[in-house]
């Protein structure tokens, strides 16, 4: 069979850099996904026979785990979304513990989630906290405090608590009826 010869545009170079990038940032925000799949098929297909994994108990303390090595959490330490928002947000959390050196640890890791988008309700569940007004509570203690210290990081932490808000026209469509 004759081999057929492809010539690369060089008119798409561009288009190619930014599939790249595109592909790595895909790859990054899959890693979470990844590491509970990979949970979910050892559970589910290697050790399927197992007699402890037929137990509810063990496997919900092995999912707990891997949360907690995740996201971390108090009384664990920070987790995989501590270490990459210090990576890549130029150490904000270090900053903060820096900053307000006598921080809870269930605000710490409350602002790291709000850090990284959860809800008021996850933020809840991942707290062990028995609703989202504690939650909402410990977010306006969170501001408060940022708006007290006298820090030249004081206006980044308070940005960073902002609430995600949706686009206008994703907003007029709820609101219309």
């Amino acid at each position: 069979m004759k081999r057929i010869q492809v010539k690369h545009p060089r008119g798409l170079a561009f288009l190619f850099k930014s599939r790249r990038i595109q592909r790595t940032r895909i790859q990054e925000e899959l890693v979470w996904l990844s590491i509970f799949l990979e949970e979910w098929f050892w559970q589910n297909h290697d050790m399927k026979e197992a007699n402890q994994y037929q137990e509810p108990e063990y496997i919900l303390k092995r999912w707990e785990k891997l949360l907690k090595q995740v996201l971390g959490g108090p009384g664990y330490g920070d987790g995989i979304l501590q270490d990459i928002l210090n990576q890549r947000m130029g150490n904000l959390l270090v900053r903060l513990k820096a900053d307000i050196p006598f921080i809870p640890e269930t605000d710490y890791f409350a602002y790291s989630y709000f850090v990284a988008g959860f809800e008021n309700h996850m933020v809840a569940h991942l707290l062990g906290l028995p609703s989202a007004k504690i939650v909402s509570a410990i977010k306006s203690r969170l501001k408060d405090q940022f708006l007290q210290i006298h820090s030249p990081y004081k206006f980044e932490y308070l940005e960073l608590l902002r609430p995600q808000k949706l686009p206008n026209c994703q907003r007029n469509a709820i609101f219309a009826r």
